[in-house]
């Protein structure tokens, strides 16, 4: 956090002086930080459907084998299961908050994407789909592997054809 006292990194300091700006900036980080999380995430699963697509130059094949599928050791997902993960794709996942490093943003948007990136892994690993979880969709991820990368603020699963719907059965007595 010394860069911006220092001057190494511009900025702005007055958020309400630029309200307009700050909001247009804030909108843009909400659905930057929701798209970021989708590529990541769907990049450290198998890229092709084949079993052995790992010898075959899978990325992501690789990316799972020994980065991810140590959060995938969470069969049935519980709030805690949500950071559980290797020192790699904490930095993967971390570069989400990168963006308000990179471009003339009030400290303020940095703070919220650091936070968000914190705790929202929490409502998606939680095990309720409401208030705001929506942990079923995430928990099909991890049973399936092959589906429901995203969030829910923009469904980039059904943009580019990952998603799966999650279908409640009852038990008739």
């Amino acid at each position: 956090m010394s860069l911006w006292p220092s001057s190494q990194l511009i900025y702005y300091n007055d958020f309400w002086s630029c309200l307009f700006f700050s909001i247009i900036i804030l909108s843009i980080v909400i659905y930057w930080k929701a798209f970021h999380f989708y590529v990541i995430h769907r990049i450290t699963h198998l890229w092709w459907s084949v079993q052995n697509s790992f010898r075959e130059g899978d990325i992501g094949a690789f990316l799972y084998r020994y980065f991810h599928s140590l959060h995938h050791q969470s069969r049935n997902p519980g709030p805690w299961s949500g950071l559980s993960m290797h020192p790699v794709e904490h930095f993967l996942y971390y570069t989400r908050a990168y963006f308000s490093l990179l471009f003339s943003c009030h400290p303020l948007h940095f703070l919220y994407v650091k936070f968000n990136v914190d705790i929202s892994p929490i409502s998606g690993h939680d095990g309720y789909d409401d208030p705001v979880g929506g942990s079923a969709f995430h928990y099909l991820h991890h049973v399936s592997f092959n589906c429901n990368y995203g969030g829910s603020l923009i469904n980039f699963d059904y943009l580019f054809g990952t998603y799966k719907e999650f279908v409640k059965k009852s038990i008739n007595k």
